[in-house]
């Protein structure tokens, strides 16, 4: 590694600099940052609205991060050094304090005691444990100084500590719990990756016993066996850094179930003359590539492995002298065209978290809907397409919609916020979910509606979370927009109670549009009014909804919401004047 004991500009540092749509969560910007980039995240302001835990008695945690769809949890301490230049690496007792955070966590202390910003998070990251639906633990230190061996250190021990407390309260739970320094190296990589895919730049030389090439429309390949040997002396070498075009993919094939890297050790150890025939192989993007079939050998220019990173790092996490005997299927494939590039990266791997959504891209609603957006001078939807890794790190436009959004905005604008908030992946996957979401009579004028009131949810949340001060019934606010789940529920609840807000009968909720073609924020202030005299009511009538395992009992919900629509219903002359001004704007197409 390069000595990264920078006084200069670097690429990274000029992205974090770019990226000032991330500034309003100040010192957690480069957390969000680090999270966005790694997981391939397009929706962080949607995530960093519950994930988000930094502040007063935050017990040393920044970000707790738990993915039902990946089976991931990351937790998150972030720190950023005010003068970095000539420092060689970031405080210990920084790192050190990351026992804290896993400590009030994981450990075993009354929720009572639990300080209220990290009660919910605590809640949720143990309903979710408790479900199976967590494979494994992610404990990071982000900071904007050199890595050390020292703070390495700190945070493997944090996460023996971690899978300890985890082990005694969770029997028969088998799961990975890893420390991660983020430091400049690190993002420094992963973003370089996001930029270059091939970032390992190294000549190789590969001994084959044969090979052969195939070719494409901007591309070339040559396809062989290689030894387990040499691809494990790649890992040794160049870890993280193989994985480059596909970090997501790596970190994916981290969070997978132990028995699958289990099994591939397992045919190493007892079958390794069976593993070649067992296993699918690797293939990997490289800058050149020439095979010398007198010598036996395969010269690579650069590597960057698309897929096979569970294979590469089982082989690599065994002792070399397991591998003599085992060969490994692999395709090496040039191709300069960024485009194609793309496309060879994420048709290369189906554990990618939005395949789903990729797949509905091409439906009729989803093709519809593209086209209304562009008609409306709305940016980013794509209807569940993933865009490329430089889709995900832009500064996010102003006026922009992302379809995962939508799909969490619509469902829980319409009764779904346990879908909304636990199952967001499920709106892809699974087609009755998807029809009730998405049904053909879905406008985009619709989802621009209900995008709106998110922002303004979001906003509103955000608006109190970084108050110096506030008033009781402010406070009794921020007290339950701190709850996970809330921004979800508030939105169920805005389209329960929409018929009171606008004196009328609502026939068909999917024709709620706004009058002329105002913009995302332009839509979202035209709501706010309504929102906050709506949501006045939230912490006495709603709060139940969202205790103990957050919107998964639904006649508990049920029961909150009919209690709220009730209240609302009995204070609407005193708000009349502020839901006829919102009545005025919105159009209602039955």
């Amino acid at each position: 590694m390069p000595d990264t004991t920078a006084t200069e500009t670097t690429p990274l540092d000029a992205a974090l600099e770019a990226r000032d749509d991330l500034n309003r969560y100040g010192r957690a910007k480069r957390a969000l940052f680090a999270l966005q980039l790694s997981f391939g995240l397009d929706d962080i302001h949607t995530i960093a609205a519950s994930a988000l835990t930094d502040g007063p008695d935050d017990k040393s945690c920044d970000v707790v991060y738990v993915d039902r769809d990946l089976h991931t949890a990351v937790l998150v301490q972030g720190y950023e050094s005010t003068a970095p230049t000539n420092k060689r690496q970031a405080r210990g007792a920084k790192a050190s304090s990351v026992h804290q955070a896993i400590t009030w966590l994981l450990g075993d202390i009354d929720e009572a005691d639990v300080p209220e910003r990290l009660r919910s998070a605590r809640n949720e990251l143990h309903q979710a444990l408790a479900d199976g639906a967590i494979a494994s633990i992610e404990v990071w230190f982000v900071h904007n100084l050199p890595e050390s061996a020292q703070i390495k250190q700190e945070l493997n021990a944090s996460a023996v500590g971690a899978r300890h407390m985890v082990s005694a309260r969770y029997s028969g739970v088998d799961l990975d719990v890893s420390g991660t320094e983020i430091g400049l190296e690190t993002l420094g990589d992963r973003y370089l990756g996001s930029l270059t895919p091939v970032l390992v730049t190294d000549p190789f030389v590969v001994p084959v016993s044969g090979a052969f090439t195939e070719k494409g429309e901007n591309w070339t390949a040559v396809c062989t066996s290689l030894p387990a040997g040499w691809l494990h002396e790649q890992f040794a070498a160049h870890k993280e850094r193989l994985f480059s075009a596909n970090v997501r993919g790596y970190l994916g094939s981290t969070r997978s179930q132990n028995n699958i890297n289990n099994g591939i050790q397992d045919t190493v150890r007892n079958e390794p003359q069976q593993f070649w025939a067992y296993n699918n192989g690797i293939t990997a993007l490289v800058n050149d590539f020439e095979y010398d079939e007198d010598a036996g050998t395969i010269r690579v220019e650069g590597l960057a492995i698309v897929n096979g990173a569970q294979t590469t790092g089982s082989i690599g996490s065994l002792d070399s002298t397991h591998l003599a005997e085992s060969r490994v299927m692999a395709r090496f494939i040039k191709c300069d065209d960024q485009r194609t590039v793309q496309e060879i990266i994420r048709f290369n791997n189906r554990q990618n978290p939005t395949q789903a959504a990729d797949f509905r891209s091409n439906d009729r609603v989803q093709s519809r809907l593209v086209k209304e957006f562009e008609k409306l001078g709305v940016v980013g939807y794509n209807g569940g397409r993933r865009g490329g890794a430089e889709d995900v790190i832009r500064r996010p436009g102003s006026n922009q919609i992302l379809a995962t959004v939508a799909a969490q905005a619509l469902a829980a604008f319409h009764g779904r916020p346990e879908v909304a908030y636990h199952q967001k992946g499920q709106i892809w996957e699974d087609d009755a979910i998807y029809s009730s979401v998405f049904p053909d009579r879905t406008s985009a004028a619709h989802i621009l509606f209900v995008c709106a009131l998110l922002r303004a949810i979001e906003e509103k949340k955000l608006e109190l979370s970084s108050a110096a001060s506030l008033d009781l019934d402010d406070s009794e606010l921020a007290a339950w927009f701190s709850l996970r789940g809330s921004n979800m529920l508030a939105l169920t609840a805005m389209g329960a109670v929409f018929e009171t807000v606008l004196n009328r009968t609502i026939a068909d909720k999917y024709a709620l549009a706004f009058q002329g073609s105002p913009n995302l924020q332009e839509a979202a202030d035209k709501l706010k009014p309504a929102l906050d005299a709506v949501l006045a009511l939230a912490p006495s009538q709603l709060s139940d909804a969202l205790s103990g395992s957050a919107l998964r009992n639904k006649a508990k919900v049920d029961t909150a919401l009919a209690t709220f629509r009730g209240l609302v219903r009995s204070t609407k002359t005193s708000n009349r004047h502020i839901y006829t001004a919102l009545g005025n704007e919105i159009s209602l197409n039955q």
